[in-house]
């Protein structure tokens, strides 16, 4: 049988009839964008400053994409430094994920977890004072941290991190913020790369 009329409900009507919605939408995110592009010149100069990274780490530009459907909400991410060799990852993402969060990710694996092995678990009350979060199972491009694949580190203890950075083949160490807070995003994104940055740059 043909399909005649459209089943649907009056808010999803009210919606659809609505391109106020979407032109807000888009320039929410066009905002969003803008904030990323001004983050990535400014971690640009912080790298370029910082003593101690491996020049070749931060040899590939950095990159501002956006999507429409990640687990079927929009997003804008800046992946830099963006080292994504299969098995040897090295990058650091932040992100602003429609309706969930505003993220910044430390991601590590193969030869770059074990460079920076050492200084991480050196640092470990430092991060754990930030508030950060640690992924090392499960899907290695999960980025939901209210999802079952990420951990406070507040309920961790030193020797516990050291075990998940020697016996994963990944990690990833996360910020995250409600999209509550994203008038404070670029303060936020910024405070959590120059931790990052801070952390690795000490590696002896």
């Amino acid at each position: 049988m043909e399909q005649t009329k459209l089943s649907l409900s009056a808010e999803e009507f009210a919606i659809a009839a609505n391109a106020g919605i979407i032109l807000t939408k888009n320039a929410v995110l066009q905002k969003v964008k803008a904030a990323l592009d001004a983050l990535h010149a400014w971690a640009i100069d912080l790298v370029q400053n910082r003593q101690g990274l491996p020049p070749a780490s931060f040899a590939i530009n950095g990159k501002v994409s956006k999507g429409e459907n990640y687990n079927g909400l929009p997003y804008v991410v800046l992946d830099y430094p963006r080292n994504f060799k299969q098995e040897h990852i090295f990058a650091i993402r932040s992100m602003f994920w429609w309706g969930r969060q505003i993220s910044t990710t430390l991601h590590l694996s193969g030869e770059w977890k074990q460079l920076f092995a050492p200084a991480i678990s050196r640092h470990f009350a430092l991060l754990q004072k930030k508030g950060f979060y640690l992924s090392y199972s499960g899907d290695e491009w999960d980025h939901d941290l209210l999802g079952s694949n990420y951990i406070s580190l507040a309920g961790l203890t030193a020797h516990q991190l050291k075990q998940a950075i020697a016996g994963h083949a990944f990690i990833k160490i996360a910020s995250f913020a409600p999209v509550s807070k994203l008038k404070e995003a670029p303060e936020l994104w910024r405070d959590a790369f120059s931790t990052f940055i801070e952390i690795l740059s000490r590696q002896h």
